[in-house]
């Protein structure tokens, strides 16, 4: 077992965006199981009561955790629309995967949610997508206008993004094996968020 650090003061705030960071590189290490109070307060120099005076408990925690990288996807995918619009370029599909790729693999999201949810954790929040929705729809409002062809349904877009975001959850939570049951090569996952977004891309332009 490690030493504790020495005892370090800090704001209630700063204290609690310690925890959350401190949690979050736990999480995209090994996993939920490896976000857990004594070892995260020992890394920061806290007491196992300061960490659940923030939070209250490990479920708690966890909960708060997955809202504050829910929080910092929201800013990154804010951020790439600003930048494609800045560019007057239109909806990047193979953007928008990525980034859900990088949410949900490599940062745990997908996991910590199952995770929850086997807890028995309800989600309250709706609508995290949106912002993807909202960039989607208006790309393929503008190109509808510019064809002369009626608007096009905004469930649709609704449609294609939940799509999207439950390729990325499944290729996170399953790995090689969403891909093996179907008897294809492991290898070829990036093929296949190609094609994905390929084929998403022709339903949207067509619809």
């Amino acid at each position: 077992m490690s030493e504790p650090r020495k005892r370090i003061r800090r704001s209630a705030q700063a204290s609690k965006l310690a925890i959350l960071q401190t949690a979050e590189a736990r999480l995209i290490a090994d996993g939920p199981d490896a976000v857990r109070v004594q070892p995260i307060a020992r890394e920061l120099g806290l007491t196992d009561a300061a960490v659940h005076y923030h939070f209250g408990s490990r479920e708690a925690l966890l909960e708060t955790l997955l809202r504050y990288s829910g929080r910092r996807f929201l800013d990154e995918l804010a951020a790439a629309i600003a930048t494609h619009r800045a560019q007057g370029m239109g909806f990047d599909l193979a953007r928008a995967a990525a980034l859900l790729a990088d949410f949900y693999d490599r940062k745990g999201a997908a996991r910590l949610v199952m995770w929850l949810r086997f807890s028995g954790w309800a989600p309250e929040g709706a609508g995290m997508l949106t912002p993807l929705v909202d960039w989607l729809h208006e790309d393929r409002a503008a190109r509808a206008l510019a064809q002369g062809a009626p608007t096009p349904a905004r469930e649709d877009s609704q449609y294609a993004i939940a799509l999207l975001s439950a390729s990325a959850m499944s290729q996170a939570l399953f790995g090689d094996a969403l891909l093996r049951s179907v008897d294809l090569d492991p290898a070829k996952a990036a093929d296949f968020t190609a094609w994905l977004t390929g084929a998403l891309g022709d339903q949207a332009a067509s619809s």
